[in-house]
């Protein structure tokens, strides 16, 4: 039992690592969220990702284009000086009402992995407005990622814990545990 009591805690921190280190620059939170109508066209599209962006040109971008496919972004996406976890693009004024599509691609400063993926929003002056799905991914932990979205203010902030620190800490904790295990364990004559 008493094993059972110090293994316990490593398995599950040697999960969390494992679980942390094969995870993608994906988005945590996105504004507009996923299947938002809009009375009115946002300022810009906003994502917090799950793990901080590298900062290599055209590896990590955001491109709007409309129901008919046609590009309506006319900027590069860019990553925040103060949150690498930020990426954002700015949006033309003057966004018709319609169906858009949100297509973003990443490259992980952490694990060096890329990855791509799409949201949509709809712009709808007459329609009833519902904020959409901007939680796209809790934490390891199951927390919400913070910060949240909104449309007034985006906070920065923060920082990502780099995979190789978060693989010693895990590393850590499997030999601590067993190493208990061994010290604590049941002796044999």
């Amino acid at each position: 039992m008493r094993r059972l009591f110090f293994a316990a805690p490593a398995a599950i921190a040697a999960l969390v690592v494992v679980t942390a280190v094969f995870a993608h620059a994906e988005p945590a939170t996105v504004f507009p969220g996923d299947g938002a109508v809009l009375a009115a066209a946002p300022r810009s599209i906003m994502m917090t990702m799950t793990q901080e962006l590298a900062r290599q040109q055209g590896a990590n971008d955001i491109d709007v284009v409309d129901a008919k496919g046609v590009e309506v972004t006319t900027e590069a996406a860019v990553i925040s000086d103060t949150n690498r976890r930020l990426l954002s693009v700015n949006l033309p004024t003057s966004l018709p009402a319609g169906d858009y599509t949100v297509r973003w691609k990443t490259l992980s400063a952490e694990d060096g992995d890329g990855a791509t993926g799409q949201t949509t929003f709809r712009i709808d002056p007459n329609a009833i407005p519902s904020p959409g799905k901007e939680v796209l991914k809790a934490s390891v932990l199951g927390e919400t990622p913070t910060p949240a979205p909104g449309l007034a203010d985006f906070a920065e902030g923060g920082g990502g814990t780099s995979w190789v620190l978060v693989t010693a800490v895990g590393l850590a904790a499997l030999v601590a545990g067993a190493g208990a295990m061994y010290l604590l364990g049941p002796r044999r004559a």
